[in-house]
């Protein structure tokens, strides 16, 4: 991700979020294992005051397209076959609701490819400036140390935090960031604090920010960066020194917040207290059978205090329903296209499960394309409510307050809403 001046534009954030997921996950469908999935994006000026266009690209070195297929591929139910995905199951609806989405923001989808060597598809969408912008987002000057091996992470990083006003030292390596902490702590000129990348070849965050530590004691708050989940790792990092952490990439908001945050300047990344204890502490059975919709949907829930077990298909879901105890899962999410099972086939059978517990229990359907499942289709086959993927936590919990205002209400879980 190139760096992004303008964070805050006037758009429709979850169909954007769709589009991109769309093509990604063809990009992951289509790509055989031992190949590769790049994703870039940039913004780029617009062709009129006030706006700024974006640029989404994905490339994949999967089975590509002929020009014929291309010709025919934003059309519904078109997929390019071959016996390697012939077995993936789906509405073949993708790539034409991801187009009908683009043209209706007046944008544009591009795509290159040839038949063996893969595809690049191209998004271009021209937004509008929102009033609210991040241009009064400066601290005190202040020294900080950036470690990443990722040159592209350095320069973007780099360029954020002198935006928010901060001089900046850079490492492309752990070693590297040891040596000139441990530098500048014995001149005197210690840095304010240190960013470091959890994911470094030569030596990792976590022994990084212990022998900084070592180095410079206590008083050098620590932030370790990454683009994975640090749920596991946290206790270790913690232990090791670290003092908070933030998700790549590193845009200029997150980056004030949480660095104001750090330094006790009583400014934090807005979150939704009231949000968070609706679901702190839920367990949640989660029938999705991609990896991808799965490791997105269960990092999403675990930012809100939600545990999460995976069910591949319906079949799966529905025996762990028959081996759950009461209070096992307080919900489930059903995917709706799924192999062995379908969502809809496997919500039918739990509702006819004998104990009255886990055939009540909540089910919330999830869809993978806009628009393309009937809502009610989900309902009558016993489920509670109805969200897109990729999954906006908004509307997830507002799905769950209204799951627990009706039976608040007299009703009960399995029962059309």
């Amino acid at each position: 991700v190139h760096d992004m001046e303008k964070e805050w534009l006037y758009a429709d954030q979850l169909r954007i979020n769709q589009i991109f997921i769309n093509l990604l996950s063809n990009a992951l469908k289509y790509t055989a294992h031992g190949g590769a999935v790049t994703i870039d994006m940039k913004e780029v000026p617009g062709t009129t005051e006030g706006t700024v266009r974006l640029v989404y690209i994905v490339e994949d070195t999967g089975i590509g397209m002929s020009q014929e297929f291309m010709s025919q591929m934003y059309k519904p139910f078109s997929r390019q076959m071959d016996s390697r995905v012939n077995k993936v199951q789906g509405t073949g609806l993708g790539l034409a609701i991801t187009k009908q989405m683009i043209d209706l923001m007046n944008g544009t989808i591009t795509c290159t490819s040839e038949p063996g060597k893969g595809s690049v598809f191209t998004v271009t969408l021209e937004l509008q400036l929102a009033d609210k912008m991040v241009d009064d987002m400066i601290l005190e000057p202040i020294r900080v140390l950036l470690a990443d091996d990722d040159d592209v992470i350095l320069t973007t990083g780099e360029a954020s935090l002198r935006s928010i006003g901060t001089e900046v030292t850079t490492a492309s390596s752990g070693a590297q960031a040891v040596a000139l902490a441990a530098e500048h702590h014995i001149k005197g000129t210690d840095f304010a604090i240190a960013i470091l990348d959890w994911k470094m070849p030569d030596m990792d965050g976590i022994e990084t920010a212990r022998r900084i530590r070592a180095e410079v004691g206590d008083d050098v708050p620590i932030l370790l960066i990454s683009a994975y989940d640090w749920s596991e790792l946290e206790e270790e990092a913690r232990e090791a020194g670290v003092n908070g952490f933030m998700s790549k990439p590193l845009f200029k908001s997150t980056l004030y917040n949480k660095i104001s945050e750090m330094l006790g300047n009583n400014v934090s990344e807005k979150k939704d207290d009231s949000d968070m204890k609706e679901i702190s502490g839920m367990h949640i059975l989660v029938a999705e059978d991609n990896d991808f919709n799965w490791e997105v949907a269960q990092e999403l829930l675990e930012m809100y205090g939600v545990t999460c077990e995976r069910a591949e298909n319906g079949s799966l879901a529905v025996e762990r329903m028959e081996k759950a105890a009461p209070g096992d899962f307080d919900l489930i999410f059903m995917d709706v296209q799924m192999p062995v099972m379908s969502g809809l086939e496997a919500t039918k059978a739990i509702r006819n499960l004998s104990d009255s517990w886990r055939k009540n229990i909540p089910i919330i359907a999830m869809t993978a394309d806009a628009f393309s499942e009937n809502v009610s289709e989900c309902l009558d086959a016993g489920m509670n409510g109805h969200i897109a993927k990729p999954i906006d936590m908004k509307v997830v919990i507002k799905e769950i307050k209204k799951i627990r205002n009706m039976n608040a209400n007299g009703g009960s879980g399995g029962e059309k809403a």
